[in-house]
């Protein structure tokens, strides 16, 4: 073959240009358009490929599909940092043949993964690292305060990460295990609800604890000194009274016994008439 029929026949072969398009759109079982989601277009055979993702009206649109080849058309559960992750579509896929003309009118009806609840939460307060041992975080259910979910002791980092609860409400606080004739420890109780926010942090989760000074209680044996004296104290106080009370009784006796004098009549007052 010559150098001249070879270049004929290259510029005889016309480029192929992408030029097809697919475009469909990706809805919830509510029928709720689903907004993230990856969909991709690939050709075995061939091996091409492409991907998009839906807008917030859950639409996509494939660019770049090959005239004259079969794609595989179908929903990527990949996770997105900003939506729910899907666990699966229906239909799983949806072969197309792409020519000159746009394929419209692919559907695909996604079920997301149930979301994981994730709840983390940091504490402080004073000597904390000799209280860090006895210290954990305890989560009771709101609607059912006697049924605990977790209680998760409290690591050298002070940061408490507890996952997959149950959805709703529940109290978290923290609590020590000094025994309580030692020490008083107080915290505040605080509610969460995980339907409304299934990943949340709380903190910082803090405290108040003190020694408690126990009153040294008097035994028999000083007790009975201390009446003693107390009694001998009274005693003394009182003697001055008694002898009162002792010349009051002499003195009341000595009128008693003695003559009642006798009444003084007043003098008269002579008035003498002047010669």
């Amino acid at each position: 073959m010559s150098i001249l029929g070879s270049l004929e026949r290259l510029s005889s072969v016309q480029p192929v240009l992408p030029s097809g398009f697919a475009m469909g759109s990706v809805t919830l079982l509510t029928g709720q358009p689903k907004e993230g989601v990856f969909v991709e277009a690939r050709s075995e055979s061939r091996g091409y490929y492409e991907e998009a993702t839906t807008d917030s009206f859950g639409r996509f649109r494939l660019r770049g599909l090959i005239p004259g080849s079969s794609y595989s058309i179908r929903v990527v559960a990949k996770d997105n940092l900003r939506l729910a992750a899907v666990e699966r579509a229906s239909p799983e896929s949806v072969s197309v043949d792409v020519d000159e003309e746009d394929i419209s009118g692919i559907g695909f009806v996604v079920f997301e993964r149930p979301e994981a609840t994730i709840l983390s939460c940091h504490v402080e307060g004073n000597d904390i690292d000799m209280l860090q041992p006895h210290l954990s975080v305890e989560i009771r259910s709101a609607v059912d305060p006697s049924r605990i979910e977790s209680v998760v002791p409290v690591p050298l980092s002070y940061h408490v990460e507890v996952r997959n609860l149950p959805k709703g409400k529940h109290f978290v606080q923290l609590r020590s295990g000094l025994p309580s004739h030692t020490h008083i420890f107080e915290s505040e109780l605080v509610e969460v609800d995980l339907e409304k926010q299934p990943q949340i942090h709380v903190g910082p989760l803090k405290y108040k604890t003190e020694e408690r000074h126990h009153k040294q209680e008097l035994t028999p044996a000083p007790v009975f000194p201390l009446i003693v004296g107390v009694s001998v104290v009274t005693v003394v106080i009182s003697m001055p009274r008694l002898k009162d009370l002792y010349q009051s009784a002499v003195g009341m006796t000595s009128l008693g016994s003695g003559n009642t004098p006798s009444r003084k009549e007043p003098r008269k007052t002579i008035l003498r008439k002047r010669a």
